[in-house]
Protein backbone atom coordinates (compact mmCIF):
# COMPACT_ATOMS: atom_id res chain seq x y z
CA UNK A 1 0.00 0.00 0.00
CA UNK A 2 2.69 2.50 0.93
CA UNK A 3 4.35 2.00 -2.45
CA UNK A 4 1.36 3.79 -3.98
CA UNK A 5 1.86 6.85 -1.80
CA UNK A 6 4.51 9.41 -2.65
CA UNK A 7 6.72 10.11 0.34
CA UNK A 8 4.55 8.12 2.72
CA UNK A 9 6.74 8.08 5.79
CA UNK A 10 3.76 8.01 8.13
CA UNK A 11 1.92 4.68 8.23
CA UNK A 12 -1.29 6.28 9.46
CA UNK A 13 -1.18 8.85 6.67
CA UNK A 14 -0.61 6.17 4.04
CA UNK A 15 -3.48 4.14 5.46
CA UNK A 16 -5.92 7.05 5.25
CA UNK A 17 -4.87 8.17 1.80
CA UNK A 18 -4.89 4.64 0.42
CA UNK A 19 -8.30 3.91 1.92
CA UNK A 20 -9.80 7.02 0.35
CA UNK A 21 -8.20 6.21 -3.00
CA UNK A 22 -9.69 2.72 -3.03
CA UNK A 23 -13.10 4.02 -1.96
CA UNK A 24 -13.07 6.49 -4.83
CA UNK A 25 -12.23 3.70 -7.25
CA UNK A 26 -14.85 1.27 -5.94
CA UNK A 27 -17.75 3.70 -5.54
CA UNK A 28 -17.12 6.28 -8.26
CA UNK A 29 -17.08 9.11 -5.73
CA UNK A 30 -14.23 11.53 -6.29
CA UNK A 31 -10.97 11.26 -4.42
CA UNK A 32 -10.62 15.03 -4.14
CA UNK A 33 -14.11 15.40 -2.65
CA UNK A 34 -13.65 12.56 -0.15
CA UNK A 35 -10.30 13.95 0.97
CA UNK A 36 -11.77 17.39 1.53
CA UNK A 37 -14.65 15.89 3.47
CA UNK A 38 -12.31 13.83 5.65
CA UNK A 39 -10.24 16.96 6.31
CA UNK A 40 -13.26 18.98 7.38
CA UNK A 41 -14.92 16.20 9.36
CA UNK A 42 -12.03 14.72 11.32
CA UNK A 43 -8.73 16.32 10.33
CA UNK A 44 -7.88 12.93 8.76
CA UNK A 45 -8.10 11.16 12.13
CA UNK A 46 -9.84 7.75 11.79
CA UNK A 47 -10.32 7.64 15.58
CA UNK A 48 -12.00 11.02 15.92
CA UNK A 49 -15.07 11.27 18.17
CA UNK A 50 -17.50 14.15 18.49
CA UNK A 51 -18.23 15.52 21.95
CA UNK A 52 -21.76 16.73 21.21
CA UNK A 53 -23.21 13.90 19.10
CA UNK A 54 -22.72 10.23 18.24
CA UNK A 55 -20.52 11.15 15.26
CA UNK A 56 -17.30 9.15 15.00
CA UNK A 57 -14.52 8.12 12.66
CA UNK A 58 -12.82 9.57 9.62
CA UNK A 59 -16.08 10.88 8.16
CA UNK A 60 -17.92 11.43 11.46
CA UNK A 61 -20.88 9.17 10.73
CA UNK A 62 -23.61 9.39 13.36
CA UNK A 63 -24.94 6.03 14.51
CA UNK A 64 -28.18 5.92 12.53
CA UNK A 65 -26.56 7.10 9.29
CA UNK A 66 -23.81 4.52 9.65
CA UNK A 67 -26.23 1.65 10.29
CA UNK A 68 -28.41 2.71 7.35
CA UNK A 69 -25.46 3.01 5.00
CA UNK A 70 -23.97 -0.34 5.96
CA UNK A 71 -27.42 -1.93 5.62
CA UNK A 72 -27.89 -0.51 2.14
CA UNK A 73 -24.37 -0.78 0.71
CA UNK A 74 -22.32 -3.07 2.94
CA UNK A 75 -22.86 -6.17 0.83
CA UNK A 76 -21.05 -4.52 -2.06
CA UNK A 77 -17.96 -4.11 0.09
CA UNK A 78 -17.72 -7.53 1.71
CA UNK A 79 -20.03 -6.69 4.62
CA UNK A 80 -23.06 -8.73 3.61
CA UNK A 81 -23.12 -10.70 6.88
CA UNK A 82 -22.91 -7.47 8.83
CA UNK A 83 -25.65 -5.80 6.80
CA UNK A 84 -27.95 -8.76 7.43
CA UNK A 85 -27.79 -8.13 11.16
CA UNK A 86 -29.18 -4.61 10.76
CA UNK A 87 -32.96 -4.21 10.60
CA UNK A 88 -35.29 -1.23 10.33
CA UNK A 89 -38.14 -1.02 12.85
CA UNK A 90 -41.64 0.42 12.45
CA UNK A 91 -40.39 3.85 13.50
CA UNK A 92 -37.81 3.88 10.72
CA UNK A 93 -34.82 3.45 13.03
CA UNK A 94 -32.04 1.00 12.24
CA UNK A 95 -31.38 -1.53 14.98
CA UNK A 96 -29.23 -4.57 15.75
CA UNK A 97 -30.73 -7.20 18.04
CA UNK A 98 -27.52 -8.08 19.87
CA UNK A 99 -26.04 -5.06 21.71
CA UNK A 100 -22.49 -6.36 21.41
CA UNK A 101 -22.89 -6.89 17.67
CA UNK A 102 -24.39 -3.41 17.35
CA UNK A 103 -21.36 -1.90 19.04
CA UNK A 104 -19.00 -3.91 16.86
CA UNK A 105 -20.75 -2.59 13.75
CA UNK A 106 -20.59 0.98 15.04
CA UNK A 107 -16.90 0.53 15.81
CA UNK A 108 -16.31 -0.11 12.11
CA UNK A 109 -16.56 3.66 11.72
CA UNK A 110 -12.99 3.77 13.06
CA UNK A 111 -11.79 1.55 10.20
CA UNK A 112 -10.56 3.96 7.52
CA UNK A 113 -11.16 1.44 4.73
CA UNK A 114 -14.79 0.74 5.65
CA UNK A 115 -15.56 4.34 6.56
CA UNK A 116 -14.20 5.61 3.25
CA UNK A 117 -16.20 3.09 1.23
CA UNK A 118 -19.41 3.96 3.05
CA UNK A 119 -18.68 7.70 2.67
CA UNK A 120 -18.34 7.22 -1.08
CA UNK A 121 -21.62 5.30 -1.30
CA UNK A 122 -23.44 7.85 0.83
CA UNK A 123 -22.10 10.72 -1.28
CA UNK A 124 -23.55 9.08 -4.39
CA UNK A 125 -26.89 8.51 -2.67
CA UNK A 126 -27.01 12.10 -1.43
CA UNK A 127 -26.17 13.37 -4.91
CA UNK A 128 -29.19 11.57 -6.36
CA UNK A 129 -31.47 12.81 -3.58
CA UNK A 130 -30.35 16.44 -3.72
CA UNK A 131 -30.54 16.71 -7.48
CA UNK A 132 -34.04 15.25 -7.45
CA UNK A 133 -35.31 17.57 -4.71
CA UNK A 134 -33.43 20.74 -5.63
CA UNK A 135 -33.91 20.38 -9.37
CA UNK A 136 -30.28 21.21 -10.18
CA UNK A 137 -26.82 19.69 -10.16
CA UNK A 138 -25.34 19.13 -6.72
CA UNK A 139 -21.98 20.76 -6.00
CA UNK A 140 -19.33 19.32 -3.69
CA UNK A 141 -20.46 21.82 -1.05
CA UNK A 142 -24.05 20.57 -1.41
CA UNK A 143 -22.88 16.98 -0.98
CA UNK A 144 -20.90 17.83 2.12
CA UNK A 145 -23.93 19.67 3.52
CA UNK A 146 -26.01 16.53 3.00
CA UNK A 147 -23.39 14.39 4.77
CA UNK A 148 -23.24 16.87 7.63
CA UNK A 149 -26.98 17.57 8.05
CA UNK A 150 -28.59 14.63 6.28
CA UNK A 151 -30.29 15.15 2.90
CA UNK A 152 -33.46 16.51 4.50
CA UNK A 153 -31.55 19.09 6.50
CA UNK A 154 -29.44 19.99 3.48
CA UNK A 155 -32.51 20.60 1.34
CA UNK A 156 -34.04 22.74 4.08
CA UNK A 157 -30.88 24.83 4.38
CA UNK A 158 -30.17 25.12 0.66
CA UNK A 159 -33.76 26.06 -0.14
CA UNK A 160 -34.10 28.76 2.54
CA UNK A 161 -33.78 32.52 2.16
CA UNK A 162 -30.16 33.57 2.50
CA UNK A 163 -30.93 36.08 5.26
CA UNK A 164 -32.80 33.56 7.45
CA UNK A 165 -31.14 32.39 10.66
CA UNK A 166 -29.72 28.94 9.99
CA UNK A 167 -30.04 27.90 13.64
CA UNK A 168 -33.78 28.55 13.55
CA UNK A 169 -34.15 26.15 10.65
CA UNK A 170 -32.01 23.40 12.17
CA UNK A 171 -31.94 23.88 15.96
CA UNK A 172 -30.65 20.41 16.84
CA UNK A 173 -27.80 20.61 14.37
CA UNK A 174 -26.99 24.12 15.57
CA UNK A 175 -26.87 23.01 19.21
CA UNK A 176 -24.43 20.22 18.35
CA UNK A 177 -22.28 22.35 16.01
CA UNK A 178 -22.25 25.89 17.38
CA UNK A 179 -19.13 27.08 15.48
CA UNK A 180 -20.89 26.31 12.20
CA UNK A 181 -24.12 28.10 13.10
CA UNK A 182 -22.92 30.92 15.36
CA UNK A 183 -20.34 33.67 15.25
CA UNK A 184 -19.83 34.01 18.98
CA UNK A 185 -23.33 34.66 20.31
CA UNK A 186 -24.65 35.88 16.95
CA UNK A 187 -26.59 33.33 14.88
CA UNK A 188 -25.24 33.06 11.36
CA UNK A 189 -27.52 33.47 8.37
CA UNK A 190 -28.20 30.70 5.90
CA UNK A 191 -26.06 32.57 3.39
CA UNK A 192 -23.11 32.70 5.79
CA UNK A 193 -23.30 28.99 6.63
CA UNK A 194 -23.62 27.98 2.99
CA UNK A 195 -20.75 30.29 1.98
CA UNK A 196 -18.52 28.86 4.70
CA UNK A 197 -19.14 25.31 3.54
CA UNK A 198 -18.65 26.28 -0.09
CA UNK A 199 -15.35 27.98 0.76
CA UNK A 200 -13.95 24.88 2.43
CA UNK A 201 -15.32 22.37 -0.07
CA UNK A 202 -15.19 24.34 -3.29
CA UNK A 203 -12.45 24.64 -5.85
CA UNK A 204 -10.81 21.81 -7.70
CA UNK A 205 -7.18 21.00 -6.92
CA UNK A 206 -5.53 19.95 -10.13
CA UNK A 207 -2.04 18.99 -11.17
CA UNK A 208 -0.69 20.33 -14.47
CA UNK A 209 -1.26 17.98 -17.38
CA UNK A 210 1.87 15.93 -18.07
CA UNK A 211 3.94 16.57 -21.17
CA UNK A 212 3.11 13.67 -23.49
CA UNK A 213 6.58 13.86 -25.07
CA UNK A 214 8.42 13.50 -21.78
CA UNK A 215 8.57 10.71 -19.17
CA UNK A 216 5.87 11.13 -16.56
CA UNK A 217 6.96 12.90 -13.42
CA UNK A 218 4.95 13.58 -10.30
CA UNK A 219 4.00 17.15 -9.52
CA UNK A 220 3.64 17.96 -5.84
CA UNK A 221 1.91 21.32 -6.32
CA UNK A 222 -1.44 19.73 -5.33
CA UNK A 223 0.09 18.65 -2.02
CA UNK A 224 0.84 22.27 -1.21
CA UNK A 225 -2.67 23.14 -2.31
CA UNK A 226 -4.13 20.59 0.08
CA UNK A 227 -1.98 22.03 2.87
CA UNK A 228 -3.43 25.46 2.14
CA UNK A 229 -6.96 24.06 1.94
CA UNK A 230 -6.75 22.28 5.29
CA UNK A 231 -5.08 25.26 6.92
CA UNK A 232 -7.97 27.41 5.75
CA UNK A 233 -10.55 24.87 6.88
CA UNK A 234 -9.12 24.57 10.38
CA UNK A 235 -8.26 28.22 10.82
CA UNK A 236 -4.50 28.07 11.16
CA UNK A 237 -3.36 31.43 12.58
CA UNK A 238 -1.50 34.06 10.60
CA UNK A 239 -1.72 32.19 7.30
CA UNK A 240 0.05 34.91 5.38
CA UNK A 241 2.98 34.91 7.76
CA UNK A 242 3.55 31.19 8.21
CA UNK A 243 4.07 28.22 5.94
CA UNK A 244 0.91 26.43 4.70
CA UNK A 245 -0.29 23.82 7.13
CA UNK A 246 0.86 25.60 10.29
CA UNK A 247 -1.11 24.55 13.32
CA UNK A 248 -2.34 21.28 11.82
CA UNK A 249 -2.20 17.99 13.65
CA UNK A 250 0.57 15.52 12.92
CA UNK A 251 -1.99 13.17 11.35
CA UNK A 252 -3.36 15.89 9.06
CA UNK A 253 0.12 16.91 7.94
CA UNK A 254 1.11 13.27 7.47
CA UNK A 255 -1.88 12.59 5.23
CA UNK A 256 -1.26 15.70 3.17
CA UNK A 257 2.43 14.90 2.76
CA UNK A 258 1.56 11.31 1.80
CA UNK A 259 -0.65 12.39 -1.09
CA UNK A 260 0.41 11.22 -4.51
CA UNK A 261 -0.29 14.05 -6.94
CA UNK A 262 -1.16 11.54 -9.66
CA UNK A 263 -4.25 10.54 -7.66
CA UNK A 264 -5.63 14.04 -8.07
CA UNK A 265 -4.63 14.18 -11.72
CA UNK A 266 -6.35 10.85 -12.46
CA UNK A 267 -9.47 12.12 -10.70
CA UNK A 268 -9.68 15.32 -12.73
CA UNK A 269 -11.37 14.11 -15.91
CA UNK A 270 -15.07 14.37 -15.04
CA UNK A 271 -15.06 16.18 -11.69
CA UNK A 272 -16.71 19.31 -13.08
CA UNK A 273 -19.63 17.34 -14.51
CA UNK A 274 -20.26 15.37 -11.32
CA UNK A 275 -19.74 18.07 -8.71
CA UNK A 276 -20.28 21.31 -10.58
CA UNK A 277 -17.12 22.87 -9.16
Amino acid sequence: MTSEIAGAGNTGAALVTGAVKRAAQSTGAHFDFLMKMAARESGFDPNAKAKTSSAAGLFQFIEQTWLATVKNYGAGHGLGDVAAKITRNANGRYTVADPSERQAILNMRFDAEKASAMAGELANENKRTLESRLGRAASSADLYTAHFLGPGGAVKLLSAASNAKAADLLPKAAAANRPVFYDGARPKTVGEVVASIAKSMGGSIQAPAPDASAPETKSFAPVAAYRSFVADTFGAPARAAVSPGAGLSAMALGVIDALDATLMRDDRKDRDDRFGS
